[in-house]
């Protein structure tokens, strides 16, 4: 009996001091980690500093204050690469409206298949557009609402 309440003691003692020790030294390599995926980001690597902070999040989950600013990278890796999107996007947009407003809706007298595919296309290209937009106002928002809660 007395071998038990000493083996439970120990194991307690243990457990405690492990805890502990955890605590402190995950910040560091947690925050190491974030200035790296904040690096990628500079460099316009989104997709490894996407892998960077959800592999941070996952190894370290007792660094809270590291994690927490990992949120704020994480929706500026997202919000940067919307913007890097609509950037790309929006001249294809232009392109493709030109094209579609040089385009007679009749030829000969029949119907011009080709401009009701390109305004079809146009028309898909601007749904995907507004999508683009939408996302980058969600990430703008929260991102606000993000530095309120820290």
């Amino acid at each position: 009996m007395k071998k038990n309440a000493r083996l439970y003691l120990l194991l307690a003692v243990a457990a405690m001091f492990s805890c502990t020790a955890k605590d402190e030294p995950a910040d560091a390599p947690a925050a190491a980690m974030l200035s790296e995926a904040r690096t990628l980001l500079e460099q316009k690597d989104y997709s490894a500093a996407r892998d960077t902070i959800l592999s941070l999040r996952q190894r370290y989950p007792q660094a809270l204050e590291v994690r927490r600013a990992a949120i704020l990278t994480l929706d500026s890796v997202e919000l940067l690469e919307a913007r890097d999107s609509v950037a790309a996007y929006e001249p294809q947009l232009n392109a493709a409206r030109d094209a579609f407003h040089q385009m007679p809706p009749r030829l000969n007298g029949k119907t011009n298949d080709a401009y009701y595919e390109q305004q079809r296309l146009v028309m898909a290209m601007d749904q995907r557009y507004d999508e683009l937009c939408a996302k980058v106002k969600f990430f703008l928002r929260k991102i606000d609402i993000d530095k309120q809660a820290n």
